[in-house]
């Protein structure tokens, strides 16, 4: 069975969870689209995410809070070349960043080592984006309210993750370390996490990265929230025996 009817199965059984004037609010995320839309039917594309997931040593995964004003939508779906949101465009340099990076390079906005991610990144690396509560909310949303959404739809998390997509970088975007904390706790509640620095948790047992990023949107600078990834990463490929990144 293809990943996406896997994950077209799993939602269509989480919508049945919800009551039913909840499920209209409820927005599909997953692996992306990286392809144009048959004109003839709507939901053929001809990307070929599926084939660079399966074939990528680096499985790399956002794990953000909630989807922004995306009532009944579908992330996959979304003309991902055309985006240009700084939120996604952030997305996109730490997927690049992540899938080049190596013991002997660190690619640093600061050396103007990215390619523009509007028509470049998503045709070479797979994007896959989970947002931990589905339901579609505004532009924040409270950490009580996250992990309660986490607590009642970790089942369904846990199979998204682990069962159907199984990345081996998870990118855990913002809330203070709420993201990596549900990550741990809802969706590897059984697995040992090592901190290796303030960014990066790994699971020997699973050769499984857990990163403690910023949110995309953070009023900070884009260096501070890719070069300083990027940097921590590089120490923990130095730290480590992982072969994540050789």
């Amino acid at each position: 069975m293809y990943l996406h009817e896997q994950e077209d199965i799993l939602f269509e059984e989480w919508k049945n969870s919800y009551p039913s004037d909840v499920r209209e609010n409820i927005v599909i995320d997953g692996l992306c689209h990286n392809g144009e839309l048959y004109k003839e039917s709507r939901n053929s594309y001809s990307g070929n995410e599926e084939e660079l997931w399966a074939a990528a040593k680096r499985k790399i995964l956002f794990l953000m809070k909630d989807p922004n004003s995306n009532p009944g939508e579908d992330y996959r779906e979304w003309h991902w070349r055309e985006i240009t949101a700084k939120f996604f465009k952030v997305i996109f340099n730490w997927l690049q960043g992540l899938s080049e990076i190596t013991p002997d390079y660190i690619p640093l906005l600061e050396n103007d080592s990215y390619l523009d991610p509007a028509n470049q990144v998503v045709l070479k690396y797979p994007l896959a984006i989970v947002n931990v509560k589905k339901i579609s909310g505004s532009s924040s949303v409270l950490n009580n309210t996250l992990y309660d959404y986490a607590k009642r739809d970790a089942p369904f998390l846990r199979r998204q993750v682990r069962d159907i997509l199984q990345p081996n970088i998870v990118v855990c975007g913002g809330g203070n370390g709420s993201v990596l904390d549900i990550a741990k706790q809802y969706i590897y509640p059984d697995l040992t996490f090592k901190p290796i620095n303030n960014w990066c948790f790994f699971s020997e047992e699973q050769d499984l990265l857990l990163i403690n990023s910023w949110h995309p949107a953070a009023r900070i600078s884009d260096v501070q929230k890719i070069d300083d990834m990027m940097r921590n990463v590089a120490d923990f490929i130095n730290k480590t025996q992982t072969s994540i990144f050789r």
